[in-house]
């Protein structure tokens, strides 16, 4: 078995950093004396490279693997590039502590911990802007960086699933483990992110017996708009993009987008769109906090209308910007309820001139819309979603 393994996630250039870039690792396996050279020399790669380590796929550290860490933290922050870790365990957490403070003199410089990659990439973020010369123009900030953390917060989904099915089943590596998670995922119809999500939040199968025993198989619930009758199966990307298409028709216009809501750290991850540039669904690839009508929706889950996008204080100017530049002017957001009435998903439909005159009956129907997405995605994840994390189960045993 393949005890440990680093991936470069991102390489690229962040002006007003230390040296002008940034680089993104993933580690996997076990951090311990056998295997400390190895994550030395993954450390030292990428030169004078700024690095953030997700350690989200790393199952154990010890202490000769915490005693790398704070050795290359203490060498990095003299150079004005402070380590970056993130996704620590429990036990990562402890060991990294205790080697910190058993190190001599005190005080020395240690690695920085985040709980997520998010939050690493916004203190990377504050501390370029900080930089009096170059400054970052406002398309990095923003723009480039959401991207990135798009991806980085996908492969953090990725990596701690290729962790798990390693430790459980002794997978010989990431690799394995990671065509195992894309293999089971094509079968069902879903993205590896998806299902390694899902795997994360799962409580875990005992060893050698079958995953969610006595669960029921409900009846798929009646939806309207899907374009297939009940009881052919259906990929989430198509029934997303058919309730796209019903709030389109609905309210007249060809700019809607269909977001889900990801439980872990309630960010909205943009699924179905049409109607807007490339630099829109760039921007709003992931939405977290209230800087948007969304945000908004979703934290109150009631709808929200925005008559004039120029002037509502429902917006950040950055999202005001990439909304106007979109050629929206007036914007509704509906929550899809899911359990105990909170929030699972978002859809929202934009319009090109201000103060765009909803009807009563149009509200209504996506009310009705609304309630049918939810309970067919309460279904989803209660079936589909458990039947592919089965099927993982059972493959990752092997016949």
């Amino acid at each position: 078995m393949q005890k440990f393994s680093c991936e470069t996630v991102a390489d690229l250039a962040v002006p007003g950093l230390a040296t002008g870039r940034l680089t993104v690792l993933a580690v996997h396996g076990v951090a311990d004396a056998s295997t400390s050279t190895g994550l030395a020399a993954a450390l030292a790669a990428p030169g004078s490279a700024q690095l953030v380590v997700d350690l989200t796929g790393l199952y154990r550290l010890e202490a000769a693997g915490a005693e790398v860490l704070h050795r290359f933290a203490e060498e990095s922050a003299a150079r004005g590039r402070p380590l970056r870790l993130t996704g620590c365990t429990a036990q990562a957490a402890a060991v990294l502590a205790r080697t910190g403070a058993a190190r001599e003199p005190a005080g020395r410089a240690g690695p920085e911990l985040y709980a997520t990659v998010s939050e690493a990439l916004a203190a990377v973020i504050a501390a370029a802007a900080a930089a009096p010369e170059p400054a970052p123009g406002p398309s990095f900030a923003r723009t480039d960086a959401v991207g990135l953390r798009h991806r980085l917060l996908a492969h953090s989904l990725v990596a701690r699933a290729q962790g798990l099915h390693m430790e459980r089943y002794g997978l010989p590596g990431p690799g394995a483990a990671g065509t195992l998670l894309r293999t089971v995922a094509r079968r069902h119809g879903m993205r590896t992110a998806r299902l390694a999500g899902a795997l994360a939040q799962a409580e875990p199968p005992r060893p050698g017996e079958p995953w969610f025993t006595g669960r029921g198989h409900p009846a798929e619930p009646a939806v309207g708009f899907l374009p297939l009758p009940v009881g052919q199966a259906l990929p989430l990307s198509v029934f997303l993009d058919a309730l796209r298409d019903t709030v389109c028709a609905i309210t007249h216009t060809d700019m809607a987008n269909v977001q889900l809501l990801d439980p872990s750290d309630n960010t909205l991850w943009l699924e179905s769109h049409c109607g807007f540039p490339a630099d829109f669904v760039h921007f709003f690839a992931v939405v977290d906090g209230t800087t948007t009508p969304c945000g908004h929706a979703a934290r109150k889950s009631e709808r929200v209308v925005v008559d004039d996008v120029a002037s509502a204080p429902d917006f950040d100017e950055p999202s005001r910007a990439a909304t106007l530049a979109a050629h929206s002017r007036s914007v509704q957001c509906t929550p899809i309820p899911g359990p105990a009435g909170r929030a699972q998903g978002m859809f929202s439909t934009h319009h090109a001139q201000p103060g765009h005159d909803f009807t009563g009956a149009q509200f209504v129907a996506l009310d009705t819309v609304a309630r049918e997405a939810g309970a067919w995605l309460d279904w989803y994840r209660t079936t589909t979603v458990l039947d592919a994390l089965e099927d993982l189960h059972r493959s990752a045993q092997g016949p």
